[in-house]
């Protein structure tokens, strides 16, 4: 058991399991006690400036896992430097309060609840959204992510935190003292009960029937570069017939609602209105909704452009126009305020997306609100996160109730209901048309996220409130 005290060893393991939890080459088992050597660090005060310059390390090299082309390492670094920093942060905070206030907050909890919040706060309002989320280790498993219907991703991170938490302690009392106290014993007892108690729930409801009618619906992927139609423009043109040819294809194969991927095309401003009225056009002609997801050139000799959609009725008329809202660091592209609204179809009531805005809690929050039940997100991946972005989405889809359609160049394009089940997949990398058509439920499933959204983030301001109070009135009593 002496490795258990040797910063050296913890360091390493934590780094292993870490290395391995969330994004690509995700080992889901490791999320459950990636932290307990960190923690254990922590609590034997080992150095604060080692652990910062190697959670930088870990969090670099983790990150260096979804590096390909458009992803340049430069920002696995940046990604790398404020995950340790921040990671580091939290840590200090959590052991100040184990330290100091032990005796009137548990440790364990205010873990769980301190990381909680924070990644909570981060999925809602950082530039990087729900990336740093641990609910994100769990996305296989589909059992499990059928408690996102019932406190959001935030409720699945709050019990791996928890669980850590609670071995740690438990490994570290019975190191200190060969035995286990009453208050760790209940921690495992209840998160062995949250657990089993969860699964069970997850089970139950994937046996369960979506009622309600379905409808087929297509993805549309264009397999040419955004870099490619920029520079060449016969190649560009040839890129915007292919994909009204394969409109057509997915209309013919039965799609009542067809969506390309983003900026499946690109249009010159002079040439736009002409661009749109072929799309009218062809929506007519199909019969079948259209949305036509596209960039448009802002600068003649800068990489800078406008990405957005157009959903055409298959009257031909226009239903909404959308522009991306939430914008990645340092993606070279415009900000045009839209309004996420619910679209009424003869089908039901429907959202549209583009690609990131599904990362961020708050654009998210309003579809759920919206109470929609298919959403459809023309996205554009790459290689190195290719096929966990797509699966990203299916975790707010049961969140939202919602079957998500989802539209991919560079990665996996999917069809999912509002379980997070699979109705259709499409790889981008794999020798196919670009056209997949799958039928998917309509209706809105309803979940109690929908109604109190992030509840578990509530609890946790209302229990660091309350053990503050009782902190406050134990310390005034300690002066007197």
């Amino acid at each position: 058991m002496k490795f258990f005290n040797q910063k050296r060893y913890l360091l390493f393991m934590g780094g292993v399991f870490l290395g391995f939890t969330g994004m690509n080459w995700n080992i889901p088992f490791f999320a459950w006690f990636a932290l307990v050597p960190f923690l254990r660090y922590v609590r034997l005060g080992h150095s604060w400036w080692i652990l910062l310059f190697s959670l930088i390390l870990i969090q670099t090299a983790s990150t260096m896992r979804i590096v390909s082309e458009p992803f340049h390492i430069g920002i696995a670094f940046v990604s790398g430097i404020q995950g340790g920093i921040v990671f580091t942060i939290l840590l200090w905070i959590w052991n100040r309060i184990r330290l100091k206030f032990s005796n009137h907050i548990s440790p364990i909890l205010s873990f769980a609840f301190l990381f909680t919040i924070v990644e909570w706060l981060g999925g809602y309002g950082s530039a990087l959204g729900v990336w740093g989320m641990f609910a994100n280790t769990q996305i296989n498993n589909l059992i499990l992510m059928q408690s996102a219907s019932l406190f959001g991703a935030t409720g699945i991170s709050f019990l791996i935190f928890f669980v850590n938490g609670s071995f740690e302690q438990t490994l570290s009392e019975l190191i200190f003292n060969s035995t286990i106290s009453k208050n760790s014993r209940i921690s495992l007892i209840t998160c062995f009960l949250l657990f089993v108690g969860l699964l069970f729930y997850g089970a139950f409801r994937l046996t369960n029937t979506i009622e309600g009618k379905s409808i087929k619906v297509g993805t549309v992927t264009s397999k040419i570069e955004i870099q490619t139609m920029w520079l060449d423009p016969i190649a560009n043109q040839k890129n915007t017939e292919i994909v009204f040819q394969r409109t057509k294809q997915a209309a013919d194969e039965g799609a009542k609602v067809i969506v390309w991927n983003e900026g499946a095309v690109l249009i010159n401003r002079k040439e736009e209105d002409y661009f749109l009225k072929k799309v009218s056009n062809l929506a007519k002609e199909i019969e079948s909704e259209i949305i036509a997801a596209y960039i448009v050139p802002l600068k003649e000799k800068e990489f800078f452009m406008e990405n957005k959609l157009y959903w055409i009725g298959k009257d031909g008329s226009t239903r909404q126009i959308y522009f991306k809202q939430f914008i990645p660091p340092g993606e070279p592209v415009s900000h045009t305020p839209s309004e996420i609204r619910a679209i009424e179809t003869e089908w039901g009531k429907m959202s549209v997306a583009i690609c990131y805005d599904f990362d961020s809690l708050q654009l998210t929050k309003k579809h759920a609100e919206l109470r929609t039940g298919v959403t459809y997100i023309p996205a554009s991946d790459w290689k190195g996160i290719n096929p966990f972005h797509t699966e990203m989405a299916t975790l707010r889809g049961i969140e939202n109730g919602s079957s998500i359609v989802r539209s991919t160049r560079g990665a996996l394009s999917g069809i999912y209901d509002a379980y997070g089940r699979p109705k259709g997949t499409l790889d981008y990398y794999e020798d196919n048309d670009g056209v997949l058509v799958a039928s998917v439920p309509i209706s809105v499933v309803p979940t109690l996220y929908q109604s109190l959204g992030n509840w578990m983030i509530a609890l946790g301001g209302f229990y660091f409130l309350v053990s503050g109070a009782f902190i406050f009135v134990n310390v005034l009593k300690n002066r007197d």
